[in-house]
């Protein structure tokens, strides 16, 4: 996939570390995480994803290293709220995705239920901030990775966390230097995702092209 941009600078070339995002497992993280600067940095490529409305319908909460173990607490008493009969395994895997990553964030969406910018827009909005987040996180050379899950449902665990009412916890960001990269992603076609419009509601039988319009149809620029 990137292979086309080889010979490429500048636009293309950030293209290509687009091209090879993937997902880093927090047990492949090690220290050090990104510093202050470089988490503003994050925060700001966040910031500007498209807003309708520049709400900003999102926030992060850092947990630091001194109130990790707290927060792993957290975790283990929700695991045991969810079940019960948890083995010293699972509740120590529990601890471990509180205590493990370098920079941990809580990914919160924050949906302004008062504003005429519609719900769904909003969380758009916020899922782009994410994926900026994450994308801008592997720009800097970190690995990363949002992990969700039952937790985040948990309402006990997100009052804990400072979640505020009409808020949703999403997921906890993990980003630290990789020490194994993760297995390579699965290739995927953009035709998979691709569909090109032919106004079959609007013309008649006789107008319709004989065959379907294919990405590599299209003209430069379209």
């Amino acid at each position: 996939m990137t292979q086309m941009w080889r010979h490429m600078t500048g636009a293309e070339r950030i293209l290509e570390v687009l091209l090879t995002r993937r997902s880093v497992s927090p047990r492949r993280l090690q220290q050090p995480g990104p510093n202050a600067d470089e988490l503003d940095g994050i925060l700001q490529a966040g910031l500007r994803a498209p807003d309708h409305g520049g709400l900003h319908p999102w926030r992060v909460i850092e947990f630091r290293a001194q109130n990790r173990e707290a927060l792993a607490w957290c975790f283990e008493q929700e695991k045991l709220r969810r079940d019960p009969l948890a083995s010293p395994s699972d509740l120590k895997r529990a601890r471990e995705h509180a205590t493990r990553p370098p920079l941990l964030l809580g990914f919160v969406v924050s949906p302004r239920e008062r504003s005429k910018i519609p719900g769904r827009e909003q969380w758009l909005c916020a899922g782009a901030a994410l994926g900026n987040i994450l994308a801008a996180a592997h720009q800097l050379g970190y690995g990363a990775i949002v992990l969700s899950g039952e937790r985040c449902f948990d309402e006990t665990l997100a009052r804990q966390v400072g979640v505020q009412p009409g808020e949703y916890l999403a997921g906890f960001i993990s980003v630290g230097t990789i020490k194994e990269a993760p297995p390579q992603a699965r290739e995927t076609l953009s035709q998979d995702v691709w569909s090109c419009w032919q106004g079959n509601d609007l013309a008649g039988p006789d107008t319709l092209p004989d065959q379907p319009i294919l990405p590599s149809d299209r003209m430069p620029g379209s």
